[in-house]
């Protein structure tokens, strides 16, 4: 039987023939259960949850590359696949211009109070608020400084930010202002009026937004977490918060997902709510297919997809 390429994604017909004349010795197969043998699938275009811990827990399986369709790999049992040999690519890079455009959206609704707006509109009151801000001559700290960092510090700089980003080389990055390690960051927390976070979830970065970070900032920071939910002690969060130690918190990701209806996090008016859909937008598997295709080149060269290859060591 021909080896099959798996995908999870719904793929246009010049997408699949873009696949078959890259790679015309294999199928596609848009579920395990149309393969006779699951040592028949040798790579993968996305995740399913079921089916994909059924096919790396099969013994017999002949799996060697996953394209994932996100840019985060956290809900990745990396360390099974790492023993496998199976090497896992993701979607980085595609979704800069989404979360930057999506972290202005969550402050200027803090700074012009347009959730406020929203508010009294459908409660039918003309209520003008004198509690406005302009994000001009604000410092923006923004921690982990990759791909979607630079964009980010690139939208802050033309609304006048300064910025400041937190990488682990402490390596220069466009669109920064200046450039600290993580080691440094409780030094520069200080600093900022607005603290974005954008870093993926690692065993370094699990909880490490906790009091003693919300302490270091100043009383009316504004902090945004667009990474991951697990990187933030939401307890920890809701203390500072009701302490005033910041002042608001706008969260795409939370630490469990989706939250319980009785979460305390829906009742909180400093707080903004995104449903983890800061990296959204139209055409999103077309943005994902280019960075599959070119991996798919190497793939079927014999040689180990580069594009985004995760480091297993490094968790990202």
């Amino acid at each position: 039987m021909p080896d099959k390429i798996l995908t999870y994604i719904s793929l246009e017909d010049d997408q699949r023939m873009k696949i078959k004349e890259i790679a015309p010795a294999y199928d596609i197969v848009e579920s395990i259960s149309e393969v006779k043998d699951n040592a028949e699938i040798k790579a993968v275009l996305g995740w399913n949850e079921k089916e994909m811990t059924e096919l790396i827990d099969d013994t017999n399986n002949r799996l060697q590359w996953i394209q994932l369709t996100s840019a985060g790999v956290d809900y990745v049992d990396l360390n099974k696949l790492e023993k496998q040999g199976v090497t896992l690519t993701s979607a980085s890079g595609i979704h800069e211009n989404a979360i930057a455009e999506s972290i202005m959206g969550m402050i200027l609704n803090y700074t012009r109070k347009i959730g406020y707006s929203l508010i009294q509109q459908r409660q039918k009151n003309w209520s003008p608020t004198e509690n406005l801000m302009v994000t001009n001559q604000k410092t923006m700290l923004i921690v982990g400084a990759g791909s979607i960092g630079k964009q980010t510090g690139k939208v802050a700089q033309a609304f006048g930010m300064k910025t400041i980003g937190v990488n682990r080389s402490g390596e220069m990055v466009d669109y920064m202002n200046e450039l600290v390690t993580q080691n440094q960051l409780l030094d520069v927390l200080p600093k900022a009026d607005f603290i974005v976070n954008i870093l993926p979830l690692t065993d370094e970065t699990k909880n490490l937004f906790d009091l003693e970070k919300f302490k270091q900032m100043k009383s009316s920071a504004v902090f945004v977490n667009v990474g991951r939910g697990e990187s933030v002690v939401t307890e920890d969060l809701l203390l500072a918060l009701n302490k005033q130690f910041i002042a608001y918190a706008a969260l795409d990701v939370v630490d469990e997902e989706p939250l319980p209806e009785n979460h305390p996090i829906f009742e909180r008016e400093d707080v903004l709510l995104t449903p983890h859909i800061a990296g959204k937008f139209e055409g999103y598997n077309a943005a994902v297919f280019p960075i599959f295709i070119e991996n798919l080149r190497q793939f079927k060269e014999g040689n180990t997809p580069e594009i985004n290859k995760v480091d297993y060591e490094a968790g990202y």
